[in-house]
């Protein structure tokens, strides 16, 4: 049985994922702030993360929306996990495939190519995540791979 760390707020995504790891033992955080205090508190407790990019700042309350959404909010948190050397092995699940950036756009392979880049120690790479297809679930299973070959 994994130990997955979820942070993701779109409920449709979320409930795919539970099914997809039907079995495995799931903790969800919904924004950049209870995801990085999940972290912070219980890093150890997880075999890998699954990280959105856009996340808004805080969770959803009984009377409100949510925080912000943080278009690289799934960035920062891969930042704060470098700080702090909390390098637990990630896989981004993001439905987006541009990324408006200053200057122009991003594209999904460009932005995977960059986090690649940025966080090699554990960073395992993105999935394109698309809720009519089923692709992504094949994609999962090959970083998963990874994660196992690396535990050998």
């Amino acid at each position: 049985m994994l130990r997955i760390l979820i942070i993701e707020d779109d409920k449709i995504k979320i409930e795919k994922l539970a099914l997809f790891f039907e079995g495995d033992d799931l903790t969800i955080k919904e924004s950049y702030h209870s995801g990085l205090k999940e972290l912070n508190s219980f890093f150890s407790n997880y075999d890998f993360l699954i990280l959105d990019m856009s996340i808004p700042l805080w969770d959803k309350g009984n009377t409100d929306f949510g925080g912000n959404h943080e278009q690289f909010g799934g960035e920062r948190i891969l930042r704060e996990m470098k700080r702090r050397k909390k390098e637990l092995p990630t896989l981004l699940v993001t439905m987006f495939d541009i990324f408006p950036v200053e200057g122009g756009n991003l594209t999904f392979g460009e932005l995977n190519q960059y986090l690649m880049t940025e966080f090699p120690n554990f960073y395992l790479g993105a999935v394109f995540y698309n809720a009519s297809e089923d692709d992504w679930k094949q994609e999962i299973k090959n970083l998963i791979q990874i994660i196992s070959n690396k535990n050998d």
